[in-house]
């Protein structure tokens, strides 16, 4: 199974990440990625889109571990 996770780096407090829960999972990398390249950056608010235009955000599909 393969999600999609959102990561940033805030100066101050560190790493933040989250996984993209409205795009549910995937069965296969290529299915997620081809979600992913589909919904990004359509689906973005104003902020989020500026953040992933100056790479401040980022966008990754992720397996997901057994245990």
């Amino acid at each position: 199974m393969w999600v999609i996770m959102a990561v940033s780096i805030q100066l101050l407090s560190g790493p933040n990440s989250w996984a993209v829960a409205d795009q549910g999972t995937f069965e296969s990398e290529d299915a997620c990625e081809a979600a992913l390249s589909e919904a990004v950056p359509r689906t973005l608010s104003d902020g989020m889109r500026l953040a992933w235009e100056q790479s401040e955000l980022k966008f990754l599909c992720i397996k997901v571990r057994d245990s």
